[in-house]
């Protein structure tokens, strides 16, 4: 039986009454949960859907947790479309999708919510419960995770059962554990998906509500939130909507961050607000954990840490001849919990040779630390210099008044690339002193275009979309 599931009845036979699932007005129990489950697969295969289907969710968090398990139990390849805007690259044979949301088109499109399937439940024969259908082999693809970083490059991930399940067994290495934990991120990413699996394999609630819902003390009543989960971006949100709801986390015992460099000024406010380490960890959709450290203020943030037991990470130049300590060149990373590749093409050979190269740059130290130099698709040339657009976002971290900040490439002269900086700030904020000051950190790599934004588009785990703010500023500038 594939584990999840596994997981699942032995936490219904053994713990039937602890809670597996909280969300806004809502908690399921084990036993509950694995009945809910069962209801929902028997409804979904009387209406056609069957094993190695495409099926896309796009549900309320509490509903779409429900019905992936519903769909893993008939072994069908399940992806979550949940908070992943337009950025979709394939046509799912079977769509469960919210009333008056359809994010893609499907041959088979079913409406479902809270209602439906407490519906399906009631009017379900427990003594006809329908079989766990078994995935036929390991490497059977079960999950498809879409993926586009900041190119806005959507793609696939797809991870088969033999991943998932190695995953599993070495979370608690460097991701999560049994202590009860709010991860910010959605079904659709690797980080939730998987903080949901862990829940039910340690007995612990898989919790869908945001810190910084009002609803959320009474939600989590009862429930000792030990670990609070994010990119950097989602963590520092929810820092400050908790100071001005006036929320705590009085049993809270580390914050785990991925998906991005946690700042200096994040650390800062992570320390003085909470009081509690953090653990930074490095990774892809692609590859799972790759590296991880707990992370202090003040401490170099390219430093991402050493590998992960069960991984072999090398830097390579670019003919693919492994580098010594010291030099730079291509990322590359190997494990048992590797994607299988992408669905559909991968015309720039991410996967190689049993190796999946994520388009990073860095060096490993003698010591076996990795410390990232950019991403490769998104270093620019700007005048014959190179530029990381994210060190500059960096370098904007904690001048006062700046609440966001996005680097951008535009040419307002063709073939004079320029970097752009996008802003939201206060009202008290000096821009000309932000333009002095970039010019001191950064001199040759500074920007030289300036304007203000209501907010800086991100994707699901908080990174920079920075062709729209290219696209937005040549609308402003008259450039189209």
């Amino acid at each position: 039986m594939f584990a999840p599931l596994r997981f699942l009845t032995q936490q219904a036979a053994e713990r039937p009454d602890a809670p597996a699932l909280i969300g806004v007005d809502t908690r399921w129990s084990f036993a509950e949960l694995d009945r809910a489950v069962a209801a929902v697969a028997g409804r979904l295969r009387d209406l056609g859907v069957v094993p190695r289907q495409l099926v896309a969710t796009d549900l309320k968090p509490a509903d779409d947790w429900i019905v992936t398990l519903a769909l893993l139990r008939i072994a069908t390849r399940t992806v979550s479309l949940t908070g992943t805007g337009s950025a979709v690259s394939m046509i799912p044979d079977v769509l469960l999708s919210r009333p008056g949301s359809r994010v893609v088109h499907a041959a088979t499109v079913i409406t479902v919510d809270g209602l439906w399937i407490e519906q399906v439940i009631a009017v379900a024969d427990e003594t006809q419960g329908v079989p766990i259908v078994l995935y036929p082999r390991a490497d059977s693809i079960c999950r498809v995770i879409l993926t586009s970083g900041t190119t806005g490059n959507p793609r696939a991930a797809e991870l088969s059962v033999r991943a998932v399940e190695h995953r599993l067994k070495h979370l608690p290495d460097y991701w999560t554990d049994a202590r009860p934990e709010v991860n910010l991120m959605s079904l659709s990413t690797t980080g939730g998906f998987h903080t949901a699996l862990a829940a039910l394999q340690h007995g612990t609630p898989y919790i869908t509500v945001d810190p910084a819902d009002a609803r959320f003390a009474r939600a989590t009543a009862g429930v000792s939130v030990q670990v609070l989960c994010g990119s950097p971006v989602q963590i520092g949100q929810t820092l400050r909507l908790l100071r001005e709801r006036d929320h705590s986390l009085p049993d809270l015992r580390e914050v785990r961050t991925a998906g991005g460099a946690a700042t200096p000024t994040l650390l800062e406010t992570i320390a003085s607000q909470l009081a509690v380490p953090v653990r930074g960890v490095y990774g892809s959709t692609e590859g799972g954990g790759v590296a991880t450290r707990m992370l202090h203020s003040g401490g170099d943030p390219a430093d991402v840490g050493t590998a992960i037991s069960g991984i072999d990470l090398e830097i390579v130049d670019e003919h693919g001849a492994t580098l010594p300590p010291g030099e730079e060149g291509d990322i590359r990373y190997r494990g048992q919990g590797l994607a299988s590749g992408y669905a559909g093409d991968d015309s720039d050979g991410s996967f190689r040779a049993g190796w999946f190269s994520p388009g990073d740059q860095g060096h490993l130290t003698s010591e076996g630390a990795l410390v990232l130099h950019g991403r490769t698709a998104e270093i620019v040339n700007v005048g014959g210099v190179k530029v990381d657009p994210a060190a500059v976002d960096a370098a904007v971290d904690g001048f006062p008044g700046v609440i966001d900040a996005g680097t951008f490439l535009i040419e307002q002269v063709p073939g004079v690339p320029e970097l752009g900086l996008a802003i939201v700030a206060e009202a008290s904020c000096d821009l000309r002193a932000l333009d002095r000051l970039l010019r001191q950190r950064l001199p040759g790599k500074h920007p030289t275009v300036f304007g203000q934004v209501s907010v800086i588009p991100r994707n699901r785990m908080g990174k920079v979309e920075r062709t729209r703010l290219t696209a937005e500023f040549r609308r402003r500038l008259g450039l189209d």
